[in-house]
């Protein structure tokens, strides 16, 4: 891999392209096996309680490994670490196949997820530096395009698949796929950059750990507003994978399912365009449109007693999500030196998990006392208020000379 500065402006350089496969395969196969770990811990006998932690156990290992993740791919070689935590990851899947109860299945979903966090904060910083900064925001929208495709086939493959053959050859297919990634990861070539002329790092050694993580270097504190407006977007998400359905028997609305479809076609190619717009556009102006038209899709859900509102809303949903996470991710970026890209993805995905966790957890309990219509309000109602600050934080910042994130 050489340097972007030796590359120009050109984007689509081999090791972009392997990147993008690597991270490919890593989705794929967790999307495949994602949505049946509750069923397969139910047949080894875990109650819908225990079966529950099953799953929700991965994104809690995942929130607490990406600080560490992000410090230590800033102080160590990126490609080692992106390796190390995708063998760990995938090694995983066989010990879901051989697992005789709970407790080792919980060991195992709590290892992947811990992996999982560290190997998504090393690959995107590897991107970070492969890509040409003026292009950052474009290098990021594709980039994020084979998560949107493995969430749309995973699950149905995954489905399919265990049905035909069952558990323990789906979690041994899904590590043939994982272990793809890694063949990829060791056919990577990767030049560890230079900085103020010099090499930080080699192949061969590493920095020195600091004696101390002090909160800076595992937190990008000038990336934090950033990423917990990120996160709004993730909740956003998991309140309606999580109750649209049910809305849709209440109200009689059916094939409300196909939502998620018309969301996922429609954010594929949202990402395509927006990540252009958002190297040529303030982060201000492209995140507070996307806040607004998300904000319109939540309302939208809240009233919908049709399927074309439901699909309108899908559409503003993609819409928001696309631009929006891709102008934060890229700001989260530039926000801070070449020296610290590791913490930064870090504190852009800690925003994000934060958003998934808390979107089921807040919208069952407002849904559980005032139904999905306040609910879906307010969700909209965050989101105005998240924009409000946003607003503010980002005129505050041009105010005080800091001014926008330009390319290059």
């Amino acid at each position: 891999m050489k340097r972007t500065r030796e590359c120009g402006a050109r984007l689509f350089t081999g090791s972009y392209i392997f990147l993008m496969l690597i991270s490919l395969m890593t989705a794929m196969s967790y999307s495949m096996i994602s949505t049946l770990i509750t069923n397969y811990a139910v047949e080894l006998g875990g109650t819908l309680a225990m079966a529950g932690t099953i799953a929700g156990i991965f994104s809690v290992a995942a929130l607490f490994s990406r600080p560490v993740g992000g410090a230590v791919c800033d102080m160590m070689n990126k490609k080692r670490i992106c390796m190390a935590a995708t063998v760990m990851f995938t090694l995983s899947f066989p010990g879901y196949a051989l697992s005789g109860s709970m407790g080792v299945l919980l060991f195992f979903r709590m290892l992947q997820g811990f992996a999982f966090g560290i190997s998504g904060t090393a690959n995107m910083a590897l991107v970070a530096e492969v890509v040409p900064k003026e292009r950052l925001g474009e290098g990021l929208g594709y980039f994020g395009l084979g998560q949107v495709v493995s969430q749309v086939i995973g699950p149905i493959a995954g489905v399919a698949m265990k049905e035909q053959l069952g558990f323990e050859k789906l979690f041994y297919f899904v590590t043939g796929i994982s272990a793809g990634a890694i063949l990829l990861l060791i056919l990577f070539h990767y030049d560890v950059p230079e900085r103020n002329g010099a090499r930080t790092e080699t192949a061969d050694t590493v920095r020195r750990l600091p004696a101390g993580l002090t909160f800076g270097k595992l937190i990008a504190v000038e990336c934090l507003l950033y990423a917990l407006t990120a996160g709004m977007f993730s909740m956003a998400n998991g309140v309606t994978s999580s109750f649209l359905v049910l809305l849709g028997e209440q109200r009689g609305i059916s094939n409300i399912a196909l939502f998620f479809t018309m969301n996922a076609v429609c954010l594929f190619f949202i990402r395509i365009l927006m990540g252009r717009i958002a190297d040529r556009t303030s982060v201000l102006g492209i995140v507070g449109i996307s806040l607004m038209v998300s904000l319109v899709s939540m309302v939208l859900l809240a009233r919908a007693f049709a399927l074309k509102t439901v699909l309108l809303a899908a559409l503003l949903k993609a819409v928001g999500q696309g631009g929006g996470q891709i102008s934060l991710q890229s700001a989260c970026i530039k926000a801070v030196d070449e020296s610290r890209v590791g913490v930064a993805s870090s504190t852009y995905y800690i925003g994000a998990d934060i958003g998934n966790a808390l979107g089921p957890v807040i919208g069952g309990w407002i849904s559980g006392l005032w139904g999905y219509e306040v609910m879906f309000h307010a969700v909209a109602v965050l989101m105005g208020a998240v924009l409000a600050v946003f607003f503010c934080y980002e005129k505050r910042r041009g105010k005080n000379g800091k001014g926008r994130f330009h390319p290059g």
